[in-house]
């Protein structure tokens, strides 16, 4: 039987063969800027446990530009706690891993690079952390009722969490989720309020809340949202027609006084034409009657020449300039109202917080 020292010798020499492999392959691909975890990676690789681990320390603890980036940070730790399985201290290691999945709650170790004895003690530790990270577009808009905006929640075991938005002072405004998450959950907004209203403009928050078997708050990830409403500007109602625009409907063909002065003069000389009438009484008569029958005569032919006449070519204009502004008043009405229901909102998500929950 292979004592417990020989097989961690034995695993820890697999692994940094991995590593060999893996420097190997990335060396064919296009050059790459240095690796900060290059000097610590040839200790493992020679199996120098103590002198890498002291090396991964080192870099996770260099700060400004020298800090490590997260992708980096989650690498050094998982090589971290393997060197520190491959030493024997199981503590420490757990330890590592818990940083790490609290770091980066959706890491998993590769089976194919890390021997079972470190994947064995990963999934064991996983069991004590109860963490998630989340993923949201940096900007998106909502607009129909079929729009959402995504959000992808990673998690680091099987644990309870509270996903909701809230407005800025943390009042709930929607819950997203209130149960189990297993590794990731897939959850979708759309971007409304309780009756189907697209949200107010102002500042929102994303809060998942990770919660312990007793239903305690232990942590949480907060991501501000802001939201701008998007309104299309609309269309201006057409002018109303002016009347200088409509040509005139009647005409009115009147000679004036000429009529009646022509009519009043011819019974006036009626009655003065006694040798055309006769003289007497009754050639008197006659004539008062002729005179009187002519003066009204006159009238009647004045107010007919004054009677106005309708311009059908006129009133034919009038209605089609009309018609034609009326047309134009519904078009700009249903644009408008189109542009209207063309209002969305643009959400846009900010840098994620950590809130450790005492």
């Amino acid at each position: 039987m292979i004592r417990w020292p020989v097989r961690r010798v034995a695993a820890g020499a697999l692994f940094a063969l991995s590593l060999v492999s893996s420097a190997d392959a990335g060396a064919q691909r296009t050059p790459q800027p240095p690796d900060p975890l290059a000097a610590a990676f040839t200790a493992y690789r020679n199996l120098e446990y103590d002198v890498a681990a002291t090396r991964l320390r080192a870099a996770l603890a260099d700060t400004g530009a020298a800090r490590l980036s997260p992708a980096d940070r989650s690498r050094a730790l998982m090589y971290l706690a393997a060197t520190e399985v491959f030493r024997g201290s199981r503590d420490a290691a757990t330890s590592d891993f818990q940083a790490l999945l609290l770091a980066d709650p959706k890491y998993r170790p590769d089976d194919l690079i890390f021997p079972p004895d470190v994947t064995a003690l990963f999934q064991e530790a996983r069991l004590g952390v109860r963490a998630t990270s989340v993923s949201v577009p940096p900007v998106s808009e909502i607009q129909g009722q079929s729009d959402r905006f995504p959000i992808t929640v990673y998690a680091s075991s099987l644990h309870d969490i509270k996903a909701q938005i809230t407005d800025a002072f943390g009042s709930p405004e929607r819950t997203l989720h209130d149960g189990a998450i297993g590794d990731s959950l897939q959850l979708l907004w759309n971007g409304r309020d309780g009756i189907g209203r697209l949200r107010e403009p102002g500042r929102y928050l994303l809060r998942v809340t990770s919660r312990s078997p007793a239903g305690r708050e232990e942590r949480e990830v907060e991501i501000p949202l802001d939201i701008i409403r998007i309104v299309l500007d609309t269309l201006p109602s057409p002018e109303p027609l002016s009347p200088t625009v409509f040509r005139p409907e009647t005409e009115t063909r009147s000679r004036g006084t000429r009529p009646l002065l022509t009519g009043l003069l011819t019974a006036a000389a009626a009655v003065a034409l006694p040798s055309l009438l006769g003289s007497g009484e009754q050639g008197m008569s006659l004539r008062y009657g002729v005179a009187g029958a002519l003066g009204v005569s006159a009238v009647i032919g004045m107010a007919t020449a004054s009677r106005p006449r309708v311009l059908r070519e006129n009133v034919a204009w009038n209605r089609k300039l009309r018609e034609d502004w009326d047309k134009e008043a519904d078009r700009v009405r249903a644009e408008n109202d189109a542009r209207r229901a063309a209002t969305r909102i643009r959400i846009t998500a900010g840098r994620a917080k950590i809130v450790e929950i005492k």
